[in-house]
């Protein structure tokens, strides 16, 4: 239960930061699609 705990505490720190990056990753994908879609057409 405490390294449970622990490893939730350390999460939280970086909570932001991994909605930050699964915002940005879609977003990210997306614009490749559309450039690789882009050069095949």
């Amino acid at each position: 239960m405490a390294r449970r705990n622990r490893l939730e505490r350390k999460l939280d720190e970086y909570n932001h930061t991994m909605e930050l990056i699964r915002t940005i990753v879609p977003i990210v994908v997306l614009i490749l699609q559309i450039v690789i879609l882009t050069k095949l057409a």
